[in-house]
């Protein structure tokens, strides 16, 4: 069974995005650097783990639920990140 670019492609995504979410959850539980790990959740999104050529609004609900909780918790370890480096 050959495989397709864009079933490769997809894996490849899935990889990329599931390695930086565990690069995150090191860097904010053990190193407690929590600005990077904002920045590697963000950078996860650009590995979209679903079909990336699907427009937004053609996506399952709950997909697109994923993202934004993904995306708001990026923003808001950011702000923490920010706030707990102030002190």
């Amino acid at each position: 069974m050959e495989k397709t670019d864009s079933s490769i492609s997809r894996k490849f995504n899935i990889a990329l995005y599931s390695l930086f979410i565990l690069l995150a959850l090191y860097q904010s539980l053990y190193s407690k650097v929590y600005v990077d790990a904002a920045s590697s959740l963000a950078i996860a999104l650009i590995f979209d783990p679903f079909n990336p050529q699907q427009p937004w609004k053609e996506r399952p609900k709950w997909q697109r639920i994923w993202l934004i909780i993904h995306l708001a918790t990026a923003a808001a370890l950011l702000g923490f990140g920010i706030g707990f480096n102030e002190r």
